[in-house]
């Protein structure tokens, strides 16, 4: 299976003018590949099984190229992926930090808010934090009580100066937890 899906998605790149080896090659690449964009997210949503190949495609997305593109077919495979390929789906929301534009918010609100998405939501947390939002601001407080997340959501209420979670900022200086003290401390600079 993987032999075959590594052929295919070489011979599809080839169509778009592009030469690789292998999904690896175009991670590693330092110039634009804005033709192999359609193609990967076809190649994503008509379902690659190989796992290690999967991820490629999705750290391939993460390009300023897939802006405004590859979020919804992203959003679409972390929700399709069972909950135990903890790495791919946390790959997911890494590539979601590159491509999250304001229309994705609503998608990205229920993720991080499942508790079952463990460690996997972490950058999907982070995304939030480059998108103007009320409704995310809300909802990153909320997640300050989430230990899996916290610092993310710190550190992303820190960069949007948010005011309305100073309170509870200014609790999670004293966390038991050293992580979460400096992330604490760092947001708190950041919101006074």
């Amino acid at each position: 299976m993987e032999v075959v899906e590594a052929n295919k998605i070489k011979s599809e790149l080839a169509k778009a003018g592009i030469s690789v080896n292998d999904i690896y090659d175009l991670v590693n690449i330092d110039k634009p590949y804005p033709t192999a964009i359609p193609v990967l997210l076809n190649l994503l949503q008509e379902g690659i099984e190989h796992i290690g190949i999967k991820e490629g495609i999705v750290r391939a997305l993460a390009v300023k190229e897939a802006i405004g593109k590859a979020s919804p077919v992203l959003i679409a495979e972390y929700n399709r992926t069972p909950k135990d390929k903890t790495l791919l789906r946390w790959a997911i929301g890494n590539t979601i930090y590159t491509t999250i534009t304001e229309n994705d918010v609503q998608s990205i609100l229920p993720i991080v808010q499942d508790k079952t998405n463990g460690i996997s939501r972490q950058m999907f947390v982070a995304a939030l934090g480059k998108v103007k939002s009320e409704k995310a601001e809300n909802v990153l407080i909320n997640l300050l009580d989430d230990e899996e997340v916290t610092p993310h959501a710190l550190e992303v209420l820190g960069r949007m100066k948010s005011s309305k979670a100073r309170e509870k900022i200014t609790m999670l200086t004293n966390h038991p937890k050293a992580l979460i003290r400096k992330e604490a401390l760092k947001a708190l600079k950041k919101v006074s």
